[in-house]
């Protein structure tokens, strides 16, 4: 076997994360170069939006970074086979952002409801205006109602999608 096969089976998603952040961070910004912090907003608090902000504060703890989330959990959709299955409690599956505002990031928990790239800002649900010097869109994923004809939300109580975990993933759980 040979030295690079084994280097990469040893890559995580994590290292792609770190690396991806590394390089976001290493771009020039005209803020950091005159000696400011710069501003980087996250919009999406999953698990690529989350590790893209921790990881750019952990880079350089100037950077302002603010991470964009309308919820204050987030419920992780690996492991939640044992949720469905009674093998684990949907709680185990939720976490919240103290963790991620103790190393630093400026916590948003409002939608994002537009960005207006020639301003560099985004505005928020709640109205509040984040500016700032770079953008990180990691928003996730949603359903598109009208992506498949019949199948809306009311459909979605009969026969869950869960493409989302939480209340979809209960709900598998009650149809078993």
């Amino acid at each position: 076997m040979t030295q690079t096969r084994r280097m990469a089976r040893r890559l995580t998603r994590r290292d792609v994360m770190k690396s991806a952040a590394a390089a976001a961070a290493l771009l020039p910004m005209p803020a950091l170069a005159q000696g400011a912090a710069g501003r980087v907003v996250v919009i999406g608090g999953g698990f690529a939006g989350t590790s893209c902000a921790r990881a750019l504060k952990a880079l350089d703890a100037r950077i302002n970074v603010t991470l964009v989330e309308a919820s204050r959990t987030f419920t992780a959709c690996p492991f939640s086979n044992l949720v469905i299955t009674g093998m684990r409690e949907l709680g185990a599956q939720q976490f919240g952002y103290d963790n991620v505002a103790a190393a630093g990031v400026t916590m948003a928990f409002s939608a994002a409801s537009a960005v207006d790239p020639q301003a560099k800002s985004v505005t928020l649900a709640d109205g509040n205006r984040l500016a700032y010097d770079r953008l990180v869109l990691a928003p996730g994923i949603d359903i598109r109602w009208d992506g498949l004809p019949g199948y809306d939300e009311a459909a979605a109580n009969v026969m869950p999608h869960a493409w989302k975990a939480g209340e979809q993933t209960l709900l598998l759980r009650r149809h078993g």
